[in-house]
């Protein structure tokens, strides 16, 4: 890899991040609970990408984020009112965003049609002129051209006092300045300058689409024996000859300033703001003169620009307090008025709390570490069968080394962990989008966006969530007149949360629409040969018929349903994670979709027992107790359905020996072990001894072997036998004890 890939790839990496962020912000917007600072947020973050796009020469990039910039501007000067067709349109120029920075990585293709479209749509709301044309490519003609400045000609104020007081306070226009004029920009790299992908050539080609520019070296050069590649000894000072907008200019040098120090001076500029300043100081001093003649003919019209006069008013020649009346000063003043923050210092401390590292690295650092513990495990089994007694030193140096394993595993398995909110915070868009196509009205809740888990599992979660909710959208969630004949709110609910269960992580979609029709699934299960005609089903296993494949019970195949993938896909995902889903269904009120996974797929803590000569793990969060048992505490039920008598309750006893087949026997029946499963609520499983506490390194079977039902990976224990890893609600399907939807109950004594 060059050394240009290797800034790309650091570039695209600052776009995924910064995409992120926009999109959270929309969300709020679109939800209505957005400040100033979110709107300040969603600037920066297109900003941040035109920026970068123009260092690299990405013009399809940079024309299309120029244009969306310019409404975000517009939006936090007050210029722009957001409403809900505007958070459409940011919405749609989000996803072309993304579109194309996806073409710029090579990855996929963009729609120019689409493209040209939306520039044209983007700059309609701000009065820019798209630098497309899309009649040329067949697309929409472009809208008629808005009146020249509507905004700053109603805006202008009428009177001799109002029109100092405005001079002072917006901003200096181009048109007052000189058709081209010099800016002068120092700009004096830092020592990260390179090492955060900038190049001063590529700076100075980007700043060339604004005019020509003349540069100018400061400093010495160092010898090359001490000279360090990534390190810029020069500073430089251009000259740029441009006519654009010195915000514009400003706005250029935003991502620069985060690892540089930037200073812009553009002498005619300033002459013309302080002249005008100056003319604006002199003619004010008339002001109160002129409202007091105003106010003295109160039969001719107050123009509107007399409250802002009254404003700037000196203090010593208030208003009357009965006809005071405050007015909020233009938002150009505002703006003026305001400290300006320094451009990316937000974004500057993060990055110097922060390292980007590939993944593949993280990975290679997680399999040594799995090596390690293996190694360990190794090690303190072959000394505890040696005859050590008397040598305190090496028990000593064993536990220490088994805690500092265990500490850097811990520390490893963190840099791996993200919380879901990088998924969860798609999803509302999806629902927002499905709304509009099926013509519901839904409201979405997320809770436990910080619950973190391994980043391999945040990778693989996006689909399944996506499908599950489109389930609900289209099955679940009834019309807004179906719900309100039902006595139901015109607005559906959908919940998405997450939560830690143990050793693993809990996701649930939950809706309050009409549930699963079970007869309408068990038809078309009949129909389609997915069950026997003469087959009795439990509740239970008809919900969980809508995840075989190719099974849909809608009525046509629509661009949301009918094809019969979706919960399948959930299904085979879930389970290449090691995870399981389920359902609970209340017909008329809504269901509730489960999805458990592993909080990480590298390593654990588990409990090792012995089934006669086979060696298993249970993992040590679902363990509760292991209790020694009397006969007269088993009990079995019609189906050769065995229970335990445990504190009150019956739990259902799990062989190990019939559910997995087994060639070995049990020694005696004599040894139980309580775990706690997150749906199921608490099993027994019938073992022989116990055989320890200890971390374990997770390989994948189905990975290295073949699936095999009951069992959610294996490891490699001290001795080098290899062990299987349990899983506790698939071994109760398994086992004769299993009973639909779980069971416990509590029975006299």
């Amino acid at each position: 890899m060059d050394e240009m890939e290797e800034f790309l790839g650091v570039f695209f990496q600052e776009c995924e991040e910064r995409l992120g962020e926009l999109q959270d912000t929309l969300a709020l917007m679109v939800d209505g609970e957005w400040d100033a600072e979110t709107l300040n947020a969603a600037f920066r973050a297109v900003h941040s990408v035109k920026g970068g796009a123009g260092a690299f020469g990405l013009d399809d990039l940079v024309e299309f984020t120029h244009i969306f910039e310019n409404v975000m501007d517009a939006l936090r000067s007050n210029t722009l009112e957001l409403d809900d067709k505007i958070c459409n349109v940011l919405l749609r120029s989000s996803d072309m965003m993304a579109s194309l920075i996806e073409a710029a990585q090579g990855n996929a293709n963009f729609s120019r049609e689409a493209c040209d479209r939306l520039m044209v749509e983007l700059a309609s709301l701000v009065g820019m002129e798209a630098p497309r044309n899309p009649d040329a490519d067949g697309g929409a003609s472009e809208p008629e051209k808005a009146a020249s400045e509507p905004e700053k000609a109603a805006a202008e104020p009428e009177t001799p006092a109002a029109a100092p007081a405005a001079a002072a306070a917006d901003e200096i226009s181009l048109e007052d300045l000189p058709e081209e004029r010099s800016v002068e920009i120092l700009i004096s790299p830092g020592p990260d300058f390179i090492r955060s992908g900038h190049d001063p050539l590529r700076l100075i080609r980007a700043l060339r689409k604004h005019g020509s520019v003349q540069v100018e070296a400061i400093g010495d050069y160092p010898p090359l024996a001490d000279h360090d590649a990534l390190e810029c000894a020069l500073s430089w000072r251009l000259t740029l000859e441009t006519d654009v907008d010195p915000v514009e200019i400003e706005t250029f040098f935003v991502v620069y300033q985060m690892t540089a120090e930037v200073e812009i001076r553009e002498p005619e500029v300033e002459a013309a703001t302080e002249e005008a300043q100056t003319e604006a100081a002199a003619q004010t001093k008339a002001a109160p003169t002129e409202v007091a003649s105003a106010e003295a003919a109160p039969s001719a019209p107050q123009p509107a620009a007399t409250e802002a006069e009254r404003a700037d008013a000196p203090a010593s020649d208030p208003e009357p307090a009965s006809t005071a009346k405050a007015a909020p000063a233009p938002a150009a003043a505002q703006k003026a008025k305001e400290p300006r923050e320094p451009a990316g210092s937000a974004h500057q401390q993060k990055v110097a709390k922060a390292l980007r590292v590939e993944l593949s690295r993280i990975d290679r650092l997680v399999n040594m570490v799995g090596e390690i513990v293996i190694t360990q495990a190794v090690l303190a089994q072959n000394l505890s069968e040696m005859d050590l007694a008397g040598n305190i030193e090496v028990s000593h140096a064993v536990e220490a080394l088994s805690r500092q394993t265990r500490e850097l595993q811990e520390s490893v398995m963190a840099i791996r962990a993200q919380p879901v909110k990088s998924v969860f915070s798609r999803m509302p868009r999806v629902v927002r989008d499905l709304c509009a196509s099926l013509d519901k009205e839904v409201k979405m809740d997320l809770s436990g966006e910080h619950v973190e888990v391994d980043t391999t599992v945040i990778e693989e979660l996006s689909e399944p969530l996506t499908h599950m909710l489109r389930n609900s959208m289209d099955h679940g969630i009834e019309t807004p007149d179906k719900r309100e004949a039902a006595g139901k709110p015109r607005q559906g609910t959908i919940h998405l949360g997450a939560e830690h269960r143990g050793e693993r992580v809990q996701i649930v979609i939950e809706d309050d629409g009409a549930g699963i029709n079970r007869k309408k699934v068990l038809e078309k299960a009949v129909k389609n040969g997915v069950v026997s005609p003469d087959a009795t089903l439990s509740d239970e296993e008809i919900d969980m018929l809508i995840f075989h494949p190719g099974f849909s019970t809608a009525d046509a195949v629509t661009n949301v349903s009918g094809r019969g993938v979706g919960m399948d896909v959930v299904k085979k995902k879930v389970q290449a994670l090691g995870g399981r889903v389920s359902v609970q269904n209340t017909p008329g009120k809504g269901a509730k979709f489960s999805i458990t996974l592993p909080l990480t797929l590298a390593v654990l803590d588990g409990m090792t027992i012995g089934v006669g000569e086979e060696r298993f793990i249970l993992p040590l969060g679902s363990v509760v107790e292991a209790v020694k048992i009397d006969k007269s505490n088993l009990d079995t039920l019609p189906g050769e359905v065995r229970v335990l008598r445990y504190r009150g309750d019956w739990l259902p006893l799990i062989n190990l020996q019939s559910a997995l087949n087994l060639d070995t026997a049990y020694a005696k029946e004599e040894l139980v072990v309580v775990v706690e499963t997150e749906t199921e609520g608490r099993v027994a499983i019938l073992v022989d001894e116990l055989l320890g506490q200890r971390q374990v390194v997770l390989k994948s079977l189905e990975a290295n072997f073949k699936r095999i039902e009951g069992v959610s990976g294996a490891t490699i224990l001290g001795d080098g036998r290899v062990a299987l890893i349990l899983d506790i609600p698939a071994l109760q399907n398994l086992s004769a004890g299993h009973m639909g939807g779980g069971f416990q109950m509590e029975m006299a004594s």
